[in-house]
């Protein structure tokens, strides 16, 4: 069963996202004062248990609701200084214990994306701000209520929470007739092409195990059969996969090549009436040129809407 009916929401506007910021100085009073994150507001903002169980989803997913004013932060080995923490932290760790590196926290770091997100909690499963997750369950909700045929997809998961919450919308609303399509290599970014592109990416950039986002799956109680994976570099595993008709097309490939490869393989799928979504078109050079070719190629004249500072999405007319 679904928490609650389909309610009908604009799908194409943007929309305004409030935070509260509480002084928790008058608690501890022998303590500096740090804001916490105790209010990001989604979109929309709940009226039944269907959206209040994915007003959770997205704070949990990016770990805006127990974020607070200090975050702390593994501190890696890049700098000589930071070798000889981690050094440190190796004897430390016999004793149960760990240096770490505290970064302030604000409301504002959860509702926009970051590739790192270094001022963020470091275990969430998304590095995408609420803001986008509002504009997917929007987008989730119009082709629910519009009957566009077809799955959801995303190419290109990380730690899997936009797929996670894209499972999450079906389940709220009672939909089992439509899959979730989790696409990945799982094994980080493919063999780097100099020529194309133009951010220093290596190969493995963004790893993240098929059994590590089943696990994530898993833990939401989410991991079942509506829920499909495919491994593989896209210009292997596509060609050859059985997808279908496609509602919900998201790509969040970072490479120029990858960015083509899924478009080629997976636009064609899109009902019309569905939604193609692109993280880092305006912040991922080579990401927008891919996009851009792609559409002047093939006469694609819908109209680019932004989400937050580098994604954007539109609707398919025909």
């Amino acid at each position: 069963m679904g928490f609650g009916s389909l309610k009908q929401q604009p799908c194409l506007e943007n929309p305004i996202n409030q935070v509260s910021v509480y002084p928790w100085s008058s608690m501890l009073s022998s303590q500096p004062y740090n804001p916490l994150v105790v209010g990001v507001s989604t979109f929309p903002q709940p009226e039944n248990l269907a959206e209040v169980y994915l007003d959770l989803m997205k704070k949990i997913l990016t770990r805006a609701l127990v974020a607070h004013g200090m975050e702390r932060h593994t501190i890696h080995s890049r700098s000589a200084k930071s070798k000889l923490v981690a050094s440190l932290n190796q004897r430390l760790a016999q004793a149960r214990l760990e240096l770490v590196r505290l970064l302030p926290s604000t409301p504002d770091d959860y509702l926009e994306s970051g590739h790192e997100a270094t001022n963020r909690v470091e275990d969430a499963e998304s590095m995408l701000g609420t803001r986008q997750f509002d504009r997917m369950q929007r987008c989730i909700v119009d082709v629910l209520e519009k009957q566009v045929p077809g799955d959801l997809l995303e190419a290109g998961v990380w730690r899997g929470g936009m797929t996670i919450f894209m499972r999450a919308v079906l389940k709220a609303y009672a939909c089992r007739d439509r899959k979730v399509w989790v696409v990945d290599s799982f094994a980080g970014l493919p063999p780097i092409d100099g020529q194309k592109e133009s951010f220093d990416w290596k190969l493995g950039d963004m790893a993240v195990s098929l059994e590590t986002v089943r696990g994530n799956f898993a833990r939401y109680s989410l991991l079942d059969e509506q829920v499909e994976f495919l491994k593989g570099y896209f210009n292997e595993s596509l060609p050859k996969s059985s997808i279908g008709p496609l509602a919900i097309l998201r790509i969040d490939a970072d490479l120029y090549t990858s960015t083509l490869d899924a478009l080629e393989h997976l636009y064609p799928r899109l009902s019309p009436g569905g939604y193609a979504v692109f993280d880092d078109y305006q912040n991922l050079p080579d990401c927008q040129r891919a996009i851009d070719e792609y559409r002047k190629k093939h006469g694609i004249t819908e109209e680019i809407h932004k989400i937050d500072t580098r994604a954007v999405y539109w609707q398919r007319s025909h």
